[in-house]
């Protein structure tokens, strides 16, 4: 968290790196992007991504949940894959296309690290383990597309909604997950009442509390009883990303920003 990042006498603040992606760099590659590195403050709803729009900048997720969105004119969006502190924001921009068909955006505030897709992939051209840790990810976000299609065909909404809401609370390394109904529907491509009713039924069976604006995963062994193997299949993936343990690395922000990240999340 950005309160406890705050260090140096002279008042200078800096924030240490949560992307579990940037935390696997060496100090050396990561010293590369370090200077093009911004952080940003992610509302709620914010739209990292856009269909068919030009990709400008990669978001590193630090905190908070994004959700990758596919639509037709006749069906509307549906969450095909989460981004959280485990990956970025911008894959089609980092395999050098301009835009993609799909909307990415923050279903759980909270803030990222950005930098420009020309910053990027310069120093991914320059340093291959940069590009590897691209490219590992890329891997993992597509186990997750192919693996979330085959729930969304052949599992329950009980069984779909338990494992979004076990990945969620992965990436932010909490118990609380400040989601809405009307979020979960979207995503989940179902009616904010079926939401409802098997949010109700999750409670009853002991795995999650409803709370006012948001999911409290109050017994993650017990809501994984009720999800389907696809959880398993999908984290075990991640896992992997981080197989060689992770760096601690540090980056300046001022008192405003810090306070307005502190806000959103």
């Amino acid at each position: 968290m950005f309160k406890s990042a705050l260090s140096g006498a002279d008042r200078e603040q800096t924030v240490r790196v949560q992307n579990r992606l940037l935390g696997g760099l060496a100090p050396a590659s990561f010293e590369q992007l370090r200077p093009f590195l911004q952080p940003v403050a992610l509302k709620r709803r914010a739209i990292l991504q856009d269909y068919h729009h030009p990709i400008e900048h990669i978001y590193f997720i630090e905190r908070g949940v994004a959700s990758l969105l596919v639509r037709t004119q006749r069906d509307g969006p549906v969450g095909i894959a989460m981004v959280g502190r485990l990956g970025f924001v911008g894959v089609a921009a980092a395999l050098g296309m301009q835009r993609s068909p799909n909307r990415c955006l923050m279903s759980v505030p909270g803030y990222a690290l950005r930098i420009a897709v020309p910053d990027l992939s310069r120093a991914a051209h320059r340093s291959p383990d940069i590009q590897q840790q691209l490219f590992s990810y890329i891997h993992a976000l597509l186990v997750q597309n192919a693996q979330t299609t085959l729930c969304s065909a052949r599992h329950s909404l009980e069984e779909r909604l338990s494992r979004w809401l076990l990945l969620a609370a992965d990436r932010l390394d909490d118990r609380i997950i400040p989601v809405t109904h009307d979020m979960l529907s979207v995503i989940l491509g179902v009616r904010r009442a079926s939401i409802t009713t098997t949010l109700a039924e999750l409670e009853q069976s002991g795995g999650l509390i409803r709370q006012r604006g948001g999911i409290d995963v109050c017994d993650h062994a017990a809501l994984e009883l009720r999800t389907c193997e696809c959880y398993q299949i999908i984290a075990s993936e991640y896992r992997y990303l981080n197989r060689s343990g992770l760096h601690e690395h540090r980056i300046s922000a001022n008192a405003d920003l810090i306070r307005a990240c502190l806000c959103c999340v």
